[in-house]
C-alpha cells in the first residue's frame, strides 16, 4: 500500500465524523436506539439517525453550547490524565 493510501485509509469518513460529533454533543443519551444509550456512543449506520432527525439540535449545539462542551471535555481529559499519573479520581470527575 502506498503512503498516500495508508494515510487516506486512516481519515474518518463523513459518517464517522458525524458519529464522533454526536458523542461530543452527548446525543446518545437521548437517542431512540437503546444500543446508543447503553454504550453512551453513537452507533448510527449511514450517518447517525439522530443527525438526520435532529439537524437543528446539532447546529444549535455547535453554535450556542460549544463553550459548555469544551469545558466538559477539558475536565474529562484532565481527569483521565490524572488517572494515568496514578492520582485518585472520583467517578463524578469523569462525567459518569
Amino acid at each position: 500500500m502506498s503512503r498516500v493510501r495508508d494515510y487516506l485509509s486512516k481519515l474518518p469518513d463523513c459518517d464517522d465524523a458525524l458519529r464522533r460529533l454526536a458523542d461530543v454533543l452527548q446525543v446518545p443519551a437521548t437517542c431512540r436506539k437503546s444500543a446508543c444509550r447503553r454504550t453512551e456512543r453513537c452507533r448510527g449506520g449511514y450517518g447517525p439517525p439522530c443527525y438526520f432527525e435532529r439537524r437543528k439540535f446539532f447546529a444549535d449545539a455547535v453554535l450556542d453550547d460549544m463553550h459548555t462542551y469544551r469545558e466538559r471535555w477539558a475536565d474529562r481529559r484532565r481527569s483521565i490524565e490524572a488517572l494515568f499519573r496514578g492520582e485518585e479520581v472520583m467517578k463524578t470527575d469523569l462525567g459518569r
